[in-house]
């Protein structure tokens, strides 16, 4: 099949690009692709984090075809003269933001017109801290698509869908990870935390619907002896964070790495960790889950769209309730519970059959 798949691609920083820049590469060993990235992904006013790309070694690269700048319609229309009859059997497009919505609906117009089936991927229907309107809008342009793959589980598809669909899982982030696993105390010694802590993370962009705070104080509902590592760059403002520390005398109990973590990183702080926390108040999927199973490093996550769903997770907690995740961390320590790495990982694979089947309901 001859697909274009659009979305953010690596240098660009967080799991949508690694996620795009996996699947171009998924998709070329039985298909023939071509991948159109953004370039800026956001204009500077609209992006609260460093706009820099990647800062890793390593980074996972892919082919991209051609560019596009969302504040540029030029570039738009250079690319858009390539949706043509009999040149595309696949369009894909990603749906995870409002912003590239002009141009998703110039490409499901073009599309439409060249009579090519166009398959919307969905990471989250709408943004996790996002208005209450975003719902309508993100609903109004993906019916635009022909069908859509939801990554997640049932309760993160559209109710009432009417066009063909799937749900899969997040495909696995194993290639962000690496095949090189070092032992906890050589991670611990390179990250600079104390060998023989017992450390709770909580790792990747720091945004307000990822509920840092809640840890932070189920930490004060009883003293206990982990120490809660935030590694990651930060989203938000530092200071109310800083004070609830302050409050509640964590100082010395919480530790802050406060930079973009790149990918030759990632390995240290999920094999420096005993546990990773997801506290979200609301979302979808996390790629920081499917990154921790690839290490099998267990995982709570609360009870919000598909991530209590997500492998490795050991226990799921209500957001917003310190006390029920005190009770849920300390439980984890007394149990002690052992790492299990996946064996054997087909959710890429889940992906492509997803997007095939699909396409051909689509074509039927």
């Amino acid at each position: 099949m001859r697909i274009l798949l659009i979305g953010p691609t690596t240098p660009h920083r967080g799991g949508v690009a690694h996620f795009t820049s996996m699947l171009s590469n998924f998709l070329q060993q039985q298909h023939t692709v071509t991948t159109w990235g953004f370039a800026p992904l956001y204009p500077r006013w609209l992006f609260p984090g460093n706009t820099a790309a990647d800062p890793s070694q390593h980074p996972i690269e892919c082919q991209v075809d051609r560019w596009l700048d969302g504040s540029n319609p030029l570039s738009w229309w250079r690319a858009l003269r390539q949706i043509v009859p009999g040149q595309y059997d696949l369009i894909i497009w990603q749906w995870w933001t409002p912003y590239w919505i002009p141009l998703i609906w110039l490409v499901t117009w073009y599309a439409r017109r060249a009579r090519i089936t166009t398959i919307a991927i969905s990471h989250q229907l709408v943004e996790p801290d996002a208005a209450a309107w975003q719902r309508w809008l993100a609903q109004a342009i993906l019916q635009g698509a022909d069908g859509v793959v939801f990554l997640g589980d049932q309760a993160t598809r559209l109710p009432d869908w009417q066009h063909p669909w799937r749900v899969t899982p997040l495909p696995s982030h194993a290639a962000v990870v690496g095949s090189t696993i070092p032992e906890q105390a050589t991670a611990r010694q390179r990250i600079g935390l104390p060998v023989d802590a017992q450390i709770v993370l909580c790792l990747g962009f720091v945004r307000p619907y990822k509920g840092i705070d809640t840890i932070i104080k189920a930490m004060a509902e009883r003293q206990q002896p982990y120490l809660f590592l935030i590694a990651g760059e930060w989203w938000q403002a530092k200071q109310p964070v800083e004070e609830l520390i302050q409050r509640y005398q964590l100082e010395q109990r919480v530790i802050i790495h406060d930079h973009y973590i790149a990918n030759e990183q990632i390995v240290d702080y999920l094999q420096a960790a005993d546990l990773l926390v997801l506290p979200y108040r609301s979302g979808s999927v996390s790629g920081v889950a499917t990154l921790a199973a690839t290490v099998g490093l267990p995982i709570i996550a609360s009870t919000v769209g598909a991530i209590a769903n997500q492998a490795g997770v050991v226990a799921r907690v209500a957001p917003d309730n310190p006390a029920a995740w005190q009770s849920a961390i300390t439980q984890f320590f007394a149990q002690k519970t052992p790492r299990i790495i996946p064996i054997n990982d087909t959710t890429w694979q889940q992906l492509q059959q997803a997007i095939e089947e699909v396409w051909n309901d689509c074509n039927a």
